[in-house]
């Protein structure tokens, strides 16, 4: 992870003025498929290219869906935002938004359903289980450079949907101001499902990336802080160019989704950069950033 990176994406032009994560550009760990692919819901996948999103198919029925996503662009890492249009807008006034950033983020940000999706490195696969209402969705990327969104319609479910009930999970995380519940104790290694609830009251997303051998919670924090103001901050350490491992994109309040993880044994960092309502800070200048271990 380095400062120029850190602050492309908590300054300057980015969804709605919203940070979302690209800081970490140096390759993420290719995430092996677990039994998320074995439960026979709907599958919709996600290709991202220079040209844009396409999506197959263009329909699904609504509930829990297998969402395989593809980075086939030339960008490093990225994700897709699942994001319900929220009503009376249009998805050309989603792109015109993203087109013409604001200083802040509009209100109605906050009051949108975000569903979440899988971070995928260039030229790879990943995949994540996410709950879809009816209604009309806009897949698309809040990063930067922007890349062409496209819609998604989620029809009436039918009575053979799978319910949540046949998900298992190995690990459960609550996202929510400010912190990342469900990280205090080692998590285990290896293929894994990642139940992620965002349980606050604003947006949140999860990057996880690994950190030096034994890093501090206080340590990352000091560290972050010190990469983001470019003041020493006590206790920071040097994190490197770490590349990402695992997470998900924007949960708005109340949702869940289920990540396919595979992370080796070590110490590893979660952060969240959405911008706080009410201040505009990015959530990890508010503490929203822990290490954990895996084992």
């Amino acid at each position: 992870m380095n400062r120029r990176e850190l602050l492309r994406v908590t300054g300057g032009a980015t969804i709605f003025g919203l940070a979302l994560p690209t800081i970490l550009k140096h390759g993420a760990s290719a995430q092996g498929t677990t039994a998320v692919a074995d439960l026979g819901l709907p599958e919709i996948t996600i290709t991202m290219t220079d040209a844009g999103f396409q999506v197959s198919p263009s329909e699904s029925p609504a509930g829990w869906t297998l969402v395989t996503f593809t980075n086939s662009s030339n960008e490093e890492e990225d994700a897709p935002d699942l994001m319900l249009l929220p009503a009376g807008m249009t998805a050309d006034d989603v792109a015109n938004t993203l087109a013409t950033p604001e200083a802040a983020a509009p209100s109605w940000v906050y009051q949108a359903t975000f569903a979440g999706g899988p971070f995928a490195d260039k030229e790879q696969t990943t995949q994540a289980i996410v709950n879809l209402t009816e209604g009309e969705w806009y897949v698309f990327s809040g990063g930067e450079p922007q890349f062409a969104g496209t819609t998604l319609t989620i029809s009436r479910a039918s009575s053979a949907s799978p319910a949540a009930g046949s998900i298992t999970a190995d690990v459960e995380i609550s996202l929510q101001e400010f912190a990342f519940v469900g990280l205090e104790k080692p998590v285990p290694a290896g293929a894994r499902v990642w139940k992620v609830t965002n349980t606050g009251e604003q947006p949140h997303f999860m990057l996880v990336f690994p950190i030096p051998a034994g890093t501090t919670t206080e340590q990352l924090q000091a560290s972050v802080m010190t990469m983001m103001t470019g003041t020493p901050e006590a206790g920071a350490v040097d994190l490197g160019d770490a590349p990402s491992a695992a997470g998900c994109s924007t949960l708005s309040r109340g949702q869940s989704l289920y990540l396919s993880v595979d992370l080796a044994a070590g110490t590893y960092g979660a952060i969240c950069f959405f911008p706080d309502e009410q201040t505009g800070a990015p959530h990890a200048l508010l503490g929203m950033e822990t290490a954990f271990t895996v084992e």
